[in-house]
């Protein structure tokens, strides 16, 4: 009678377990993925590229595993995710792009390149903040390839300038580099020479204050030999014949 009632009650808890796990994953049931952010996919592309399993359908393993085990597998164009958990059956994902760098004229197109170097969108027109590279060569451009350029330390240069005229807030045009890699800045109808050493964060910080003065007159800024110690910056207005 003994062991006869003890299977009993071992029946009666396995079904209540298995009736605990039905009910919690009915009320778990992922029903809304909220996408904000990210320009290159819609919403039902970021859920297909999120949603691989059945697991992934229910709140807590679709959050836990993308928020705290793990990151999606690297999809093109986007730089990262974050994942917030607004209800029982609801997730947030805020997606980021990844951060353009420049472009580069091809074909009468404007071929948009990441940190990477991965070409990632084309327009007719440069964006808004992004600025025109020219002055380097390179062989061929093809969508969600690299830029097959020469010298593949450009990246790191161009990024460098890019982030920094970013962190001093100045809209760059156009940045060119020169045969023997001099930087050349154009900033509406101004220009700017760097020159190729010297630390570019103190060049450009120099800069920001130097356009704040300009009063809107045109020049070409010669910043090749500036350091704090010199300050050793030289304008020459630019007229409308140069």
């Amino acid at each position: 009678m003994r062991r006869r009632k003890g299977q009993i009650i071992g029946i009666a808890l396995l079904c209540l377990a298995v009736v605990g796990v039905i009910v919690y994953f009915e009320r778990f049931k992922l029903i809304n993925i909220v996408v904000e952010g990210g320009s290159h996919y819609t919403e039902d592309e970021i859920r297909d590229f999120l949603v691989k399993s059945k697991a992934d359908k229910f709140t807590h393993f679709f959050y836990l595993k993308y928020a705290v085990f793990s990151s999606p597998e690297p999809i093109p164009y986007i730089e990262k995710m974050e994942f917030e958990m607004i209800d029982r059956n609801t997730v947030k994902v805020t997606v980021y792009d990844k951060v353009l760098i420049g472009c580069v004229e091809h074909m009468g197109r404007y071929m948009h390149f990441d940190r990477d170097g991965i070409v990632t969108e084309c327009t007719m027109q440069p964006d808004m903040g992004v600025p025109v590279i020219t002055g380097i060569s390179f062989s061929k451009v093809v969508m969600g390839d690299k830029l097959d350029i020469e010298d593949d330390g450009m990246f790191k240069r161009i990024l460098e300038l890019t982030l920094l005229l970013k962190k001093y807030e100045i809209e760059c045009d156009r940045i060119h580099f020169d045969i023997k890699g001099d930087i050349k800045l154009y900033i509406d109808e101004s220009e700017v020479l760097l020159g190729s050493d010297g630390i570019l964060d103190y060049k450009i910080s120099a800069l920001k204050n130097i356009l704040k003065a300009s009063g809107g007159v045109n020049y070409r800024y010669d910043l090749r030999r500036y350091t704090p110690e010199s300050g050793s910056v030289t304008a020459k207005p630019i007229t409308k014949d140069e």
